[in-house]
């Protein structure tokens, strides 16, 4: 397949994705309010007959909010100070981090001192979707005309 086939078709996949994800959170919404009303947590979701599947309302599950961080830690130090950890706010740590180089294979601090506890890499890169203007209307409009066949799109036996 060539580069132009391959990104017609991740981007439909990437719009097709999108507006599968929305039409379940619509779905999932509308189910757990007809479960809701008559009290099921459980129903089969049937095909001619034949169960494919089960939909769950999942058990709540408690959980603690610490509403102020400052009492929590406070009282953490007085009850059980072994469980305190010293750290650098995440909302710095870019900051600092930024003002070291990498020389070769050498961590250079701003100070221009070596460090041995640091080490620099480049993450992988990745492709991202962006749809032009009206790019996700026309692969809607190219999906309903059958000018694209979804079902070779995602490799379904026809």
């Amino acid at each position: 397949m060539d580069i132009k086939k391959l990104s017609l078709e991740l981007a439909a996949i990437s719009m097709i994705a999108d507006a599968a994800k929305k039409r379940k959170d619509e779905l999932r919404a509308q189910l757990q309010e007809q479960m809701d009303g008559i009290g099921a947590d459980r129903v089969k979701a049937e095909l001619d007959g034949e169960t494919i599947a089960y939909v769950t309302t999942s058990k709540p599950k408690f959980k603690w909010t610490v509403t102020n961080e400052r009492k929590f830690v406070q009282w953490v130090m007085d009850n059980c100070a072994n469980e305190l950890v010293t750290t650098v706010r995440e909302s710095s740590r870019e900051v600092i981090l930024d003002k070291f180089n990498l020389v070769d294979d050498l961590v250079i601090d701003p100070n221009g001192e070596p460090v041995d506890w640091l080490v620099g890499n480049t993450s992988e890169p990745y492709l991202v979707t962006k749809f032009h203007s009206d790019g996700r209307e026309k692969l809607r409009d190219a999906f309903l005309s059958n000018a694209i066949d979804a079902r070779k799109v995602l490799e379904l036996e026809i």
